[in-house]
């Protein structure tokens, strides 16, 4: 029988990976696969999923729409010959998430044309997660979230208890602009991996295809850039929060996510920070590293800015404020 393949896709920072994590811990999950595919060097986002879900799995570093499309692909087949050898836990369903960067028309055609994968699995549907705060200003500055709009068989509003009433509407007016027969739902509304895989989107009446970039759009998709700063040794917070405040004010609007996970002076439990833009989130306590060497690392993804001048800033202010 064909396995059904849902995929979470949203801007960077819209709350995809906090979304998945909280189904899978509702507990119906056990036959569920999980695919993540992350920008950078490293996955952080992978890891935190792991923690409560074993059969998870990092798809090779890249945007899923220009570079790992092959990956996927092989990941799947292989995935499936794992299982039958019993390596693996037996996985009746896929849940991929993608990069926030990804146009998913390149996704949606290759597991609904490639040869291979569409006599063993079909595409289920595409949900959009939309951060609610950054929505407008998103819509006005990066072609990815258009283009993740226009895919969506149902879009999931996150953060909606960070705006107002007006916040909401107007994003639902701009969403209904670019896709007028959207169901648009909370992201809390979602309870257990189950709900996304329900029976109404097995059939896709997806009335607005979705379209690739346009030339200007890709030239603009192409100028993001990763970097991934590491640091041995514990963080003084106040210096680190001095230094992120700083990069924040300065280059907010280049600045399309942070996010990290860091060993700071006086606690042993790691710490996640966040930040999308100029917003950041409030630190989390994780129970427990990810990886064995306890180094701080910070993934930061931007767009018209030189990443390796943000690595350069964060060493040098260590330095200079910790001697």
């Amino acid at each position: 029988m064909s396995i059904p393949v849902h995929i979470v896709t949203g801007f960077l920072g819209s709350g995809k990976t906090t979304l998945i994590k909280r189904l899978l811990l509702a507990g119906d999950a056990q036959n569920t696969l999980v695919l993540i595919n992350e920008l950078g060097e490293i996955g952080i986002d992978n890891l935190l999923v792991q923690t409560v879900a074993d059969n998870t799995f990092l798809l090779p570093s890249g945007c899923m729409c220009c570079t790992v499309l092959d990956s996927l692909k092989t990941t799947l087949l292989d995935m499936l010959n794992k299982q039958a050898q019993g390596l693996i836990p037996a996985f009746s369903r896929v849940l991929i998430e993608t990069t926030g960067l990804a146009n998913p028309a390149s996704i949606l055609a290759t597991i609904q044309q490639d040869t291979h994968l569409k006599s063993r699995f079909y595409l289920h549907g595409l949900t959009t997660v939309v951060d609610t705060e950054n929505a407008i200003q998103q819509s006005q500055l990066h072609p990815e979230w258009l283009t993740q709009i226009v895919a969506a068989d149902q879009i999931l509003l996150s953060k909606c208890d960070r705006v107002g009433d007006s916040i909401q509407l107007a994003v639902k007016d701009k969403i209904q602009q670019l896709h007028a027969e959207i169901v648009i739902k909370n992201v809390q509304d979602i309870y257990c991996v189950a709900d996304l895989f329900e029976e109404q989107l097995l059939h896709r009446q997806n009335l607005n295809p979705a379209v690739f970039f346009k030339p200007v759009d890709k030239a603009k998709h192409d100028l993001t850039q990763t970097c991934v700063i590491e640091f041995e040794g514990e963080i003084d917070g106040l210096v680190f929060g001095v230094w992120l405040n700083l990069l924040l004010n300065k280059y907010g609007e280049q600045l399309l996510r942070i996010k990290g996970i860091l060993k700071l002076v006086g606690f042993e439990q790691p710490v996640l920070i966040q930040g999308v833009q100029h917003c950041l989130y409030p630190p989390e306590h994780l129970e427990a590293w990810s990886w064995q060497a306890q180094t701080s690392r910070i993934v930061v993804i931007a767009r018209h800015l030189d990443v390796q001048q943000v690595q350069r800033s964060f060493q040098l202010f260590m330095q200079k404020l910790a001697s």
